[in-house]
């Protein structure tokens, strides 16, 4: 297992980007600071030695060690320490800490029920479609005539009609009709916005 086959299993990426910065002085850096440069350190593959961590972060080895110990004992962080090189390695794919909300972005905060949405994409954009994962349910087939169907079972809300819309016609929904009656009213509502034509 490769370092970046680890850091893929953390769910936020931000965790691999925590560096130890010289100019914030100890007193200013709290101890999730510490266990996110540690945390970072393992991920990236690098030596970890209370000795040199403490050193950067300023503080004691002492304090290192329990914040080690957090990792394994409460964050359940696989990490061995080898005690012939007095280092400490990671030794599997680190938990998810933190996983984001499934859906897509603005999505309510009490969806309607999940419901299965089909689809109908435009030839020009199934190749978009069969390379990216946009929803864990999602299924896609391609068509003889070109065009493809993307199948997901989510909250047909008005985020995703947003969503749909935002492909200006190129993505036009087969079913539910609900999410297509909501579609077709937030579009009469962009075009009386913007008034009859001059």
């Amino acid at each position: 297992m490769t370092t970046y086959d680890i850091g893929l299993d953390v769910a936020s990426y931000i965790l691999r980007d925590i560096r130890y910065t010289p100019w914030v002085r100890s007193l200013s850096r709290p101890a999730l600071y510490r266990v996110q440069s540690i945390l970072a350190s393992l991920i990236n593959g690098e030596v970890v030695t209370a000795g040199k961590v403490a050193a950067q972060l300023e503080v004691s080895q002492r304090t290192i060690a329990r914040d080690i110990n957090y990792l394994i004992n409460t964050l359940h962080i696989p990490i061995a320490y080898d005690a012939q090189q007095h280092t400490y390695v990671l030794k599997g794919p680190v938990p998810v800490l933190f996983a984001p909300q499934a859906g897509f972005p603005g999505q309510s905060v009490l969806p309607e029920p999940d419901t299965l949405v089909t689809l109908e994409v435009a030839s020009e954009l199934v190749p978009h479609f069969e390379s990216v994962e946009l929803h864990p349910s999602q299924r896609f087939k391609t068509l003889p005539n070109g065009s493809g169907q993307l199948f997901l079972t989510v909250s047909p809300d008005d985020a995703l009609a947003q969503w749909v819309m935002s492909y200006g016609g190129k993505v036009r929904v087969i079913s539910p009709q609900s999410l297509r009656s909501r579609i077709r009213t937030l579009a009469l509502r962009i075009l009386a916005s913007h008034g009859p034509e001059n």
